[in-house]
């Protein structure tokens, strides 16, 4: 197959395939722009971009575009609370309202840090519409929460919380240690490794972000929705459920993600922009950022089965998606990490010392474990080692 397409950046000679598996993505005319990153044994074996970061494909990706990876950020934010649990500055069994109280309102109290991180809380959105401004006003939306009802018991049941997440965790840090996700994450992680990877991007970085271009349905590829699907895909358009408050109240509007507000701004659970290289050396260094008892804890299996939120099987850790054939993040069984909406997708596999990351910003329908060019990337990877 021909493809019509520059490569940029490096691939070892023992992962050619990786490469071509990432091009392939272009030329079936799923990609738009793309980068993707492997890691083996703590070595940089692929690195490399191709494509535009515009719809008119104008400008060219380079290598140090930046991509919005949507709710891949939240493996960063687990990670920067686990940090803050290592450091006894949280407990994973302690209450939030230890560190919040305001917080204990509507049968809330029994609300622990672990419940937040394996999306147990029943908290996943507001039970009220709500205006799209308040997303952008911490307080605002925090005090909200703290006053908000839940939608299930919390332990009993695990659901998605798309948006919540980052405010949820990112308010019990801040009260705990004095340092949003963003600030602890630079200072802890981002700058004595030279990761370029942010949760609300500095004015002079704004320039460097790709276009993201919202899902289309190609001729020739309208999907038969399984019944959950169908389901979730209902549920979406209505804020009375627990799937259409977790994604849609308030309704961001279109386009939302290519504006300077949103990439600006503080939004732990859905606004990380970064390299695929930053995000693969990211994950290629939890061992050096957490004890390995708490990793180990991290990484093992507590919420698993339907997800209130997604209609579908969901597979959790401490905050990272888990891998589960019914459920994939990574393409092997011990594989952890965090898919983005539309496609993007990062993972470590520690059995084969992999860590892996791909992004883009052509989003594909109904991706929520990782869409068909980062998937296929990955497998290529393992027949490569």
């Amino acid at each position: 197959m021909a493809i019509q397409l520059e490569l940029h950046g490096d691939v070892d000679s023992g992962f050619t395939a990786v490469a071509e598996s990432f091009l392939a993505g272009f030329a079936e005319g799923r990609d738009v722009g793309a980068a993707l990153a492997v890691m083996v044994d703590g070595r940089l074996v692929v690195d490399v971009w191709a494509g535009h970061l515009d719809r008119k494909k104008e400008q060219e990706w380079s290598r140090d575009t930046l991509s919005c990876v949507f709710s891949a950020t939240k493996g960063v934010t687990a990670l920067c609370v686990l940090q803050a649990v290592a450091e006894n500055i949280l407990r994973l069994d302690e209450r939030v309202i230890s560190y919040w109280p305001e917080f204990d309102r509507h049968e809330k109290a029994a609300i622990t840090i672990r419940h937040l991180l394996t999306h147990q809380a029943g908290l996943v959105g507001f039970h009220d519409p709500v205006e799209r401004d308040l997303l952008y006003d911490w307080t605002g939306v925090t005090r909200k929460l703290s006053r908000e009802r839940l939608w299930w018991v919390p332990g009993e049941k695990h659901g998605y919380h798309a948006r919540t997440f980052g405010f949820l965790l990112g308010e019990v840090l801040r009260r705990a240690s004095g340092k949003g996700i963003s600030d602890w994450f630079q200072s802890a992680v981002a700058r004595p490794r030279d990761l370029d990877f942010h949760i609300g991007l500095a004015a002079a970085d704004l320039t460097r972000c790709a276009q993201i271009l919202p899902a289309r349905i190609r001729p020739g590829e309208e999907a038969v929705l399984s019944e959950p699907s169908m389901k979730m895909m209902s549920d979406f358009r209505d804020i009375n459920t627990p799937t259409g408050a977790a994604f849609q109240n308030p309704s961001l509007g279109p386009g939302y993600m290519n504006t300077d507000r949103f990439r600006s701004a503080e939004l732990p659970a859905m606004n990380g922009h970064g390299t695929a290289r930053s995000l693969a050396g990211f994950y290629d260094v939890i061992s050096e950022l957490l004890p390995a008892e708490l990793v180990q804890e991290a990484t093992s299996t507590q919420s698993f089965g339907p997800d209130e939120v997604l209609k579908s099987i969901s597979h959790f850790g401490l905050g990272f998606m888990l891998h589960h054939d019914s459920a994939p993040i990574g393409v092997r069984e011990g594989s952890f990490g965090h898919a983005g909406a539309g496609g993007s997708m990062a993972f470590r596999d520690p059995a084969a010392r992999v860590s892996f990351c791909f992004a883009m910003n052509q989003m594909q329908e109904g991706v929520v474990t990782g869409g068909a060019s980062a998937t296929r990337c990955a497998e290529s990877v393992y027949q490569c080692l």
